[in-house]
């Protein structure tokens, strides 16, 4: 969900290789710097083929190239919302299934009932499972249905999930953070039978 790069990193007078990470809550700048930066906490400019990121204890510049270095700043300044990130789009139908303590739907429309471009599904017992592939009929061909589940709960674990998912028919495209306490996984009709 965010941005990757390996670049020269300046801090402090040192200057080292890093690998460099924009997650959706900090910057991650990897060994020999090991730092990890809260987004909310930062701010950036680019110039030229530098970027250079200050929080109110310090700064470091990295060395990305200058149409990277522009296209970092732009995210660090204009940071996507959770619904986003999902692949809600403006104007797009959601459906919310269960009770959630994010905003899911963004410049979406929120529908109470199918078809919808994008289903968010609360999986929170191993009951709810059996939500995840009831939604089909309730998603455009071409949709998506989010299953949200908490995370770290050896009673309900990513494999029941995708389990469920896959045992409904459902092919799981892809894992996001969604909070510090739950996690989503994303389900997709396969195209073969669209």
């Amino acid at each position: 969900m965010g941005r990757e790069a390996r670049c020269v990193v300046h801090r402090g007078g040192e200057r080292a290789e890093a690998k460099v990470l924009l997650e959706s809550d900090e910057l991650v700048v990897r060994a020999p710097f090991g730092l990890k930066l809260p987004r909310a906490e930062i701010t950036a400019r680019a110039e030229g083929d530098r970027l250079t990121v200050e929080w109110p204890r310090g700064s470091v510049v990295l060395e990305l190239g200058e149409r990277e270095a522009e296209r970092w700043a732009h995210e660090i300044a204009n940071p996507k919302s959770l619904a986003d990130k999902l692949g809600v789009k403006p104007g797009e139908t959601v459906l919310l299934v269960g009770a959630f303590d994010v905003d899911l739907v963004g410049a979406g429309t929120l529908v109470e009932a199918g078809p919808a471009n994008v289903a968010f599904v609360s999986v929170e017992t191993v009951e709810d499972l059996a939500r995840i592939g009831a939604l089909q009929d309730e998603i455009s061909s071409d949709g998506a249905i989010w299953a949200i589940r908490p995370k770290g709960r050896a009673d309900l674990t990513e494999a029941m999930v995708i389990g469920a998912g896959r045992d409904a028919g459902l092919t799981d495209i892809k894992i996001a953070k969604i909070s510090d306490t739950h996690t989503g996984m994303k389900f997709v009709i396969p195209v073969a039978k669209r």
